[in-house]
């Protein structure tokens, strides 16, 4: 049986650890056959790193050739580097995807300048993108962007994910990251019929670029299958979590290293030889 077809519109990460890469390694995981549409090149160093912005022309005709396609059975989206770029993509949804599962990742790694400004791109995303959504994935960061919150508690992650969800989206998964006070790892999944908190032990690595890409493409891979939105979830923290734990170095002069797609099924490919 011909695997299922799932499309990422995102930038591309040359280090692959999130970005295109992470999104195609993750869908092969979990059994879809990838397509992409890429909307920026992120070049990375030791330093800093630069989006290059694909031009919106060739932007089109990539979304164009995709939604050719008569047999696509989910979307994903990432980094879009302008206003621009979120009302394109948002006008092919619309016109060709609404009937489809659509998960985003609402990806704030801007640096403001005179013509790309934060505030500007949350507006887009609020007005274009989230209304479309069948969930939404920001970090914590991205949250207090997109709600002009500040986020410190799990009450906070709370309030956060009831007020995203009044853009329109259909479920709403908030990241909540470091800044949680504990030893615990708190996100908070909160749709129209109520919340719940996943609580896990904070997993202290450095192999953790990538980590929001490959969660959002684990939801993703899963709504497709027909898998509820909470099932999908929590199966797509343990997808990350052993991505993490399992992460692979780049080099002595990188701080952070990649999350790994594949090591769960390693691990349990392993274990069952064992």
């Amino acid at each position: 049986m011909a695997p299922q077809k799932i499309v990422t519109i995102a930038g591309s990460d040359i280090l692959a650890g999130g970005g295109i890469q992470a999104d195609l390694a993750t869908f092969n995981e979990y059994g879809l056959f990838g397509l992409s549409v890429i909307t920026s090149i992120v070049t990375v160093t030791a330093e800093d790193f630069t989006i290059h912005p694909v031009d919106l022309v060739t932007v089109a005709e990539q979304l164009e050739a995709i939604f050719a396609l008569t047999d696509v059975a989910g979307i994903k989206v990432g980094l879009l580097p302008s206003v621009a770029h979120i009302e394109l993509v948002a006008q092919y949804l619309r016109r060709y995807a609404q009937h489809l599962p659509i998960i985003i990742d609402p990806v704030m790694a801007f640096k403001e300048t005179q013509d790309v400004t934060v505030q500007e791109l949350v507006m887009a995303f609020k007005q274009e993108l989230l209304p479309l959504a069948t969930v939404m994935t920001p970090n914590l960061v991205e949250a207090e962007f997109l709600t002009g919150m500040t986020i410190n508690t799990q009450a906070d992650l709370v309030a956060a994910g009831h007020k995203l969800l009044e853009t329109g989206a259909q479920a709403v998964v908030v990241k909540g990251g470091a800044r949680i006070a504990g030893d615990m790892a708190v996100d908070v999944i909160v749709t129209t019929s109520g919340e719940q908190l996943l609580i896990n032990p904070k997993e202290t690595t450095i192999f953790n670029n990538g980590a929001g890409c490959t969660f959002a493409s684990a939801i993703a891979s899963q709504l497709v299958q027909g898998i509820p939105v909470m099932a999908a979830v929590t199966d797509a923290k343990d997808f990350v979590y052993q991505a993490i734990k399992n992460g692979v170095i780049l080099n002595k002069q990188f701080n952070v290293g990649n999350v790994w797609q594949a090591a769960r099924r390693i691990k349990e490919t392993t274990n069952h030889e064992n």
